[in-house]
């Protein structure tokens, strides 16, 4: 059964499917729902993570994994014992039992619109209202985004957020190998194009297709591997981008960026290329409450063959740092004369 299929089949079975857990499906609160073969794991936006008092049946979950097995058309036992599904909206994962002692289901469930706006974004506490204008304005002024964090951190949510401060008129290449962004939903009537990567068409012939495709901004869900090296060339193109990695600080992100290349010859021509290309970096946290804030924001730039990393917010405040001078400048190129209104 072809992906379109599997996925059609799954949302028009979900109720019978997702039988013990139809409310925690619905609630649009809920953005995870795992089950250790013991006990089941909720995330909530509001009430952080905890553990519901429901148990799942041993028959709901051995009927779950065998139909979404049968309706892939694959083989889930003790040698293939990893089974992923995805639907628009919703990203399953399950371990069969000979890996973990008992079956192991993780769902993941991807919004297909924006959880938050402007105004929400202040009164939660995510962020002041200056910092919140700044990354606005970076993607008015064509600015290379770069957003770090660690799982759960709402990477993918404020990158969702910043695409909507994107021109109509400019060509926006969605690369993803799960659809998480959903760019054309939450951005209607925007030029967009949407990749999907698989084994058969990586990220980094998608990346070098897309420059061929006339793509003016790039979209990767999450930058993991090799694939840098070809994001960090079409940039040098004069394309723009926004992508998300696992991060502990927004200073690591050069470092980050070159260990994702593995083994490689590239030399410290690669980190100057990163700070030459990447404008602004973001870290975004999660505490235990699901409460999510911007906890760093960095501009980095290439002076004088000086990488220099300007750490403007940290710690959840403005620290004594001025936006370097030739930020400001590609700012006002653009007619943003005070980047923090």
């Amino acid at each position: 059964m072809r992906e379109a299929q599997v996925e059609d089949f799954i949302e028009h079975h979900r109720d019978e499917l997702f039988s013990e857990l139809r409310e925690e499906i619905a609630d649009e609160e809920i953005t995870d729902i795992e089950w250790d073969g013991y006990n089941l794991w909720i995330t909530h936006l509001k009430r952080g993570s905890y553990v519901s008092k429901k148990k799942l049946s041993h028959a709901f979950v051995d009927n779950l994994s065998i139909r979404l097995a049968n309706i892939m058309l694959v083989s889930f036992n003790r040698a293939n014992p990893v089974l992923e599904a995805n639907t628009e909206n919703l990203r399953i994962s399950i371990w069969h039992e000979a890996r973990c002692g008992r079956k192991s289901v993780a769902i993941r469930k991807i919004p297909t619109y924006i959880r938050f706006n402007h105004e929400t974004l202040l009164e939660s506490g995510y962020a002041p209202e200056t910092l919140i204008n700044l990354l606005e304005n970076c993607i008015r002024a064509h600015m290379n985004c770069v957003i770090g964090g660690q799982p759960h951190a709402g990477k993918t949510e404020l990158l969702k957020y910043m695409s909507t401060y994107i021109s109509a008129d400019e060509k926006v290449g969605v690369y993803e190998d799960n659809q998480e962004i959903h760019y054309r939903m939450i951005n209607p009537g925007k030029k967009c194009v949407e990749f999907f990567v698989d084994d058969r068409f990586s990220y980094s012939q998608v990346i070098r297709a897309g420059l061929r495709h006339n793509v003016d901004w790039m979209l990767l869900s999450e930058s993991r591997g090799a694939e840098v090296l070809d994001l960090l060339n079409s940039l040098s193109t004069g394309a723009c981008c926004m992508t998300t990695m696992h991060l502990d600080s927004v200073r690591g992100i050069p470092d980050r960026m070159y260990n994702m290349l593995g083994e490689s010859n590239v030399t410290d021509r690669f980190i100057n290329s990163i700070y030459k290309y990447i404008d602004v970096g973001v870290l975004v946290t999660c505490d235990k409450s699901e409460r999510r804030k911007i906890q760093e924001v960095a501009f980095f730039n290439r002076v004088d063959r000086e990488n220099i990393c300007t750490v403007i917010y940290e710690n959840s405040e403005f620290t004594m740092q001025e936006i370097p001078e030739d930020i400001i400048k590609r700012f006002c190129s653009y007619g943003i004369d005070n980047p923090y209104a």
